[in-house]
């Protein structure tokens, strides 16, 4: 049942990426001949058996922590496809919130709800970076010997250092020779989200937790699995743990392999909108600015600015910044707080902040 159902949905996501008709965004042969590689996600809505992808995005890139502190809430700092997608459904329900014939989204006591028939599922086309996904990574070396770093900080592993040290917090990127991010692996982002749910600062000032059921990927065992998000995570029924979906009808062209680059762009697309962007450094593809915040209006649908603007369309917000706004939300800033304790070593990353 859950085999047939995870291919089910990986079937409907990389159709529906299949099918778009892109002048940019997806992965290219470049000049030289070289071919590009992306990762793919897609967030899809089950209704009565039914499967509806409703956002899809690929990136494998993220930006240097100190990016964020010129961003002014405009660049986005994590542009894995996983968390591209996350954050486009965020914009997504905006979207529907100030749609008041909305079949996704209801009123309810002065709060909004998501349609409870729904359950929501995450596809992913490799394993998520970070705990998840270490055993995998080092099952397809040539030596099993762990990887070692000489950064002087030692109390987070950052990407693929250390790889025999499982159910530990890691960052991106897994190269060590790049600049720190401190941004923590989709693996713990995901992890994170079955206590907190995947609203954002934005959503969740007017939506009630909303929570994914199922994650979707290949090659993750059991074991792996339920260590990153169930052993090292141990909150009972206050945590709404995913469940792990497999499939192997696998009609993705453009997996990682030795003879591709990976492609610098990522594409968000919601498919109920048939909207489409292209992102580029964090920004709209076309708009980056070296060590400034992009050109006018280069920011994307799913930047801090972006979606508290669309947030403020319909509801006030009674915050000066950023962050205070962000802090206001006492009840989910606990259950962040709770969940990172228990992560244990969440190194935070250097406040994007702005006014509001």
């Amino acid at each position: 049942m859950n085999h047939e159902l995870g291919n089910d949905i990986a079937r409907a996501v990389i159709q529906q990426f299949n099918n778009l008709t892109l002048k940019s965004g997806k992965p290219t042969t470049r000049s030289n001949g070289v071919k590009e590689w992306t990762v793919l996600a897609g967030v899809v809505a089950i209704i009565h058996n039914q499967i509806i992808p409703i956002t899809l995005s690929t990136g494998v890139k993220v930006l240097p922590d100190k990016v964020r502190t010129y961003s002014q809430g405009k660049i986005v700092h994590d542009m894995h496809a996983e968390v591209l997608a996350l954050r486009l459904f965020n914009y997504f329900l905006l979207q529907e919130a100030s749609n008041s014939e909305s079949k996704w989204v209801r009123k309810h006591d002065n709060r909004l709800k998501f349609r409870g028939d729904v359950k929501l599922a995450l596809f992913v086309s490799e394993p998520p970076c970070g705990d998840a996904s270490m055993n995998y990574l080092s099952s397809s070396l040539a030596s099993n010997e762990a990887w070692t770093s000489a950064a002087k900080d030692t109390t987070f592993q950052r990407g693929r250092n250390n790889f025999d040290q499982l159910g530990v917090v890691r960052t991106k990127p897994g190269r060590t020779d790049s600049l720190i991010s401190f941004s923590k692996s989709c693996s713990d982002k995901l992890c994170l989200k079955q206590l907190t749910g995947i609203c954002n600062a934005a959503t969740a000032h007017v939506f009630e937790p909303i929570y994914l059921s199922y994650l979707v990927v290949n090659n993750i065992g059991a074991t792996d699995f339920d260590r990153c998000f169930r052993n090292r995570f141990q909150f009972g029924h206050e945590a709404h743990y995913l469940e792990l979906l497999t499939y192997d009808d696998d009609r993705y062209e453009f997996h990682k392999s030795d003879d591709r680059e990976p492609s610098p762009l990522s594409l968000l697309y919601i498919a109920p909108y048939n909207f489409h962007q292209v992102l580029n450094n964090g920004v709209k593809n076309g708009a980056y600015t070296k060590n400034k915040p992009p050109r006018p209006n280069g920011e994307s649908v799913v930047s801090n600015q972006r979606l508290t603007q669309k947030l403020s369309q319909f509801c006030q917000i009674n915050q000066p910044s950023y962050i205070l706004f962000k802090r206001s939300n006492t009840q989910r800033q606990a259950l962040k707080l709770k969940g990172q304790e228990t992560l244990q070593n969440w190194k935070h990353t250097t406040p994007d902040d702005f006014d509001l």
